[in-house]
């Protein structure tokens, strides 16, 4: 019985992760509940948006105007005045956070079909147009030199002598990437690209469409960076229109702006947003909320708790690698007395192994007295919930292993950090695969011990987990690898050092 329930487990943990790396990142965007008041939280429409003239201009980027400001890069369109490239500084490097593919919109544009006029004063990029019915624009793009948290406003005056109804989408997208980022790991990007609505205490992934309702803050993500717009601290939320498109496999989204306009009469609307990579303590600093893009996956609170144990021994280490190694270690002695306590469940089970393979073949053909007569095998031994409550202690430490798992696969901060040698970037892959086939050497080894008591065709099962798991973490994170191939070598040494222990005490009775 305790086999079969260990070699579901093995499997549904291998399924757990195939569907956590292939399908868990690219599901289509929840739906978001429909509503008609516009002022109730999250109350959202999902009617496809008729085009717009934004999303039909076509992008003339030999217009773009380049100002860097402190540790920020940007290049702005003349015409609608939107970003063609924002870059940031990273070491010595400027990386790029929008996709090199040309896009029919671009972050920040405005009024598409209006040539601005750009200059520079002081942190602010100043970009001014009138139309030719008397709209004049003013737009402001406050660049913090030397964070990720920036401004953009825009004022339009009526100068004409009638009144008008001017409209225009300000947002970002289509997508958020690192320049160095996509395809990496040989992983596609589409499975790292959202677009996000977060109201309260809820993050939610929009779809294409109109969504109306009150925001903290919107935006696009990808796997480490953010763009997002948000409320002004102490402003509370005010209902919106946010309008979310989808062009190759990238997001965009853009709150829709419309009023009146009497004669003479100007009107400001403005925004903060931030662009920037998603390091959680930092986002958490902000006091914003952004720090909710982090995916810790099913175990959120664990993976918190991971992540900033796994800060605290980097400032031990000053090394993630390392730090890796050290949380790990912790781990397996604080599930230490639940190893033990399986271990010994295993013991007793092997024990009336040759007495339950007896009762089988006498009650072959009684399944209701096989039962019965096991059960009471079981009791005899003090083995309860027919022999099962052994395979408790690998429940428990599910949760801890699954938040560790999601949590170093989505570190921001292990992001081009090296470990030693050959391991130059641990959210990369190992580029010689030597981490993934010792870790899958180190499986075998694992199940090689744990395995005596099983069938044939069992053993023939669990012998594939480690191929499989091997070739599943071929592409994987280094540090995610490093902590798997850790927690194998320590599994391996405790089992051993448990086994002699149960053999010298054999040969003493």
């Amino acid at each position: 019985m305790k086999k079969n329930y260990v070699l579901a487990f093995a499997l549904s943990f291998g399924v757990l992760m195939l569907w956590q790396y292939f399908v868990g990142k690219s599901q289509k965007p929840a739906e978001m509940a429909n509503g008609a008041a516009p002022v109730a939280p999250v109350a959202f429409s999902t009617a496809l948006p008729t085009k717009t003239p934004a999303s039909t201009v076509p992008i003339q980027r030999e217009s773009a105007v380049v100002f860097t400001l402190g540790n920020n890069r940007v290049s702005l369109n003349r015409f609608g005045g939107g970003v063609t490239q924002w870059e940031i500084k990273e070491g010595e490097k400027w990386l790029s956070l929008t996709p090199e593919k040309q896009f029919s919109i671009e972050p920040l544009s405005t009024f598409p079909d209006v040539s601005y006029d750009m200059r520079r004063e002081g942190d602010e990029i100043l970009l001014t147009a009138r139309r030719d019915d008397g709209l004049m624009i003013e737009k402001r793009i406050r660049v913090s030199p030397y964070t990720f948290l920036h401004r953009v406003s825009v004022r339009l005056t009526n100068t004409g002598s009638a009144p008008l109804s001017p409209a225009y989408e300000i947002g970002w997208g289509p997508g958020v990437e690192a320049s160095d980022e996509s395809g990496k790991d040989g992983r596609e990007a589409k499975g790292f690209q959202r677009a996000l609505v977060f109201e309260g205490s809820k993050l939610t992934k929009l779809k294409p469409g109109t969504h109306t309702g009150t925001f903290d803050w919107w935006g696009v993500d990808g796997h480490y960076f953010l763009a997002a717009f948000v409320r002004s601290p102490g402003k509370s939320a005010s209902a919106g229109t946010l309008l979310v498109e989808k062009e190759d496999h990238y997001f965009s989204v853009r709150r829709v702006v419309s009023f009146q306009l009497n004669p003479g009469e100007s009107r400001e609307e403005g925004d903060s947003f931030y662009l920037g990579p998603k390091g959680y303590l930092d986002l958490k600093s902000l006091e914003l909320g952004l720090e909710q893009s982090v995916d810790f996956g099913y175990f959120a609170p664990f993976g918190r708790v991971i992540h900033r144990a796994l800060f605290t021994f980097h400032k031990v280490t000053r090394n993630y690698g390392w730090a890796i190694i050290l949380l790990t270690v912790i781990i397996q002695i604080l599930v230490l007395p639940l190893t033990i306590k399986s271990f010994q469940h295993g013991q007793k089970m092997k024990t009336i192994q040759p007495q339950m393979k007896r009762l089988q073949e006498l009650h072959k053909n009684d399944a209701r007295r096989l039962n019965s007569e096991m059960l009471a095998l079981y009791q005899r031994h003090g083995l309860r919930f027919m022999g099962m409550e052994g395979c408790v202690p690998m429940l428990i430490q599910l949760p801890v292993f699954w938040a560790l798992f999601s949590t170093l696969r989505n570190t921001f901060e292990l992001r081009h950090a090296p470990w030693f040698g050959w391991v130059k970037d641990l959210s990369a892959h190992d580029p010689y695969f030597v981490l993934p086939i010792l870790m899958g050497g180190g499986m075998f080894v694992q199940q090689k011990m744990t395995m005596s008591s099983m069938d044939p065709s069992q053993k023939q099962i669990m012998y594939m987990m480690p191929i499989i798991f091997t070739f599943i973490f071929l592409k994987m994170p280094s540090g995610l690898v490093i902590y798997w191939l850790t927690n194998s070598l320590l599994t391996i040494a405790v089992q051993y050092y448990l086994m002699r222990r149960a053999s010298s005490v054999e040969i003493v009775k």
